[in-house]
């Protein structure tokens, strides 16, 4: 999949990335340096290989690629991202955006299209200013798409979770019944009386009810190393595409790993014994997440 994320200088798509895939705080994304012409950089999620473009913003850079459209051919996911604190350049990315929309016309593709309305937050800026440049940004931007596969969001890197969850649903919106999934398994761990933690086998979360365990898409480190341990001797030496791993110390503090279709891991941890109504739910959900990994695979093959 090949993601492409495109503004003018400084609208926030390095950050952006950095928060939601590179597992930054927003307060390190300060000192980040402009982007030189594009970057592009490569993230596992749900075993495809995800493509990130980030191109800079900046007029010399803007003019020169779009010189060159086949850099811009086979994107699956165009991310526009406007400023919502600059008011004054949004009829440059309009233009902007026209112009791009008119090469992958020259290009027969059509990319799906999320309009990140962006730096909705009040991060040294006036509540009442933002919500008057929502409200014109809104009337500047959202018809141009109409005519795409397109949806659009108000977004800020300080709404860590927020963001993850917005590009995880972009991620998974190539699989029509895998969102379905996603928000029935959101409203079952609601009900279970476990702390779950539901990601891909690269460490990305998917979803979860404990709080701190991940930095934007990514989960932390300790949990991370986990699951790697736990697959490296799924795959070395049970030699199967599923397994289940588990420990509990001498308090009765407990945690699972399974591991699905070497796709998909679910941690659960507990204290004690759950009730039969939350176990009931707990192994509902694990075959939910069977079927779950099955429909992944099924995709990829597709």
């Amino acid at each position: 999949m090949k993601i492409s994320l495109v503004g003018l200088s400084g609208c926030g798509k390095t950050s952006v990335y950095s928060v939601a895939f590179a597992a930054k705080r927003p307060e390190e994304t300060k000192g980040l340096a402009p982007t030189i012409l594009y970057e592009t950089r490569r993230h596992p999620f749900l075993g495809l290989q995800v493509g990130i473009f980030d191109f800079g913003g900046q007029d010399q850079f803007i003019k020169e690629y779009l010189e060159k459209p086949e850099i811009f051919r086979g994107t699956d996911v165009l991310i526009p991202i406007v400023d919502l604190h600059d008011p004054k350049v949004f009829n440059d990315a309009k233009e902007y955006f026209l112009k791009l929309l008119d090469l992958y016309r020259k290009n027969n593709e059509r990319p799906k299209i999320f309009l990140f309305l962006h730096k909705y937050d009040t991060e040294d800026f006036q509540k009442e200013l933002l919500d008057t440049n929502v409200k014109n940004a809104k009337d500047v931007f959202l018809n141009m798409f109409k005519d795409y596969d397109f949806d659009y969001m108000l977004t800020s890197i300080y709404e860590e979770d927020k963001l993850a969850k917005v590009f995880r649903d972009i991620l998974i919106s190539e699989y029509a019944e895998l969102k379905a999934h996603v928000e029935k398994t959101e409203k079952q761990l609601d009900e279970i009386k476990a702390k779950v933690i539901i990601a891909d086998i690269s460490g990305n979360v998917i979803v979860h009810n404990v709080q701190g365990v991940s930095s934007g898409l990514t989960l932390r480190g300790d949990l991370r190393d986990f699951i790697n341990a736990c697959n490296t001797i799924r795959e070395n030496i049970f030699m199967a595409d599923s397994a289940k791993f588990g420990g509990r110390d001498g308090d009765g503090k407990e945690i699972e790993l399974h591991i699905f279709k070497y796709i998909i891991s679910v941690i659960v941890m507990r204290s004690g014994e759950l009730d039969r109504e939350s176990q009931d739910k707990l192994n509902m959900l694990l075959n939910d997440m069977k079927l779950f990994a099955d429909l992944i695979i099924s995709a990829h093959t597709d």
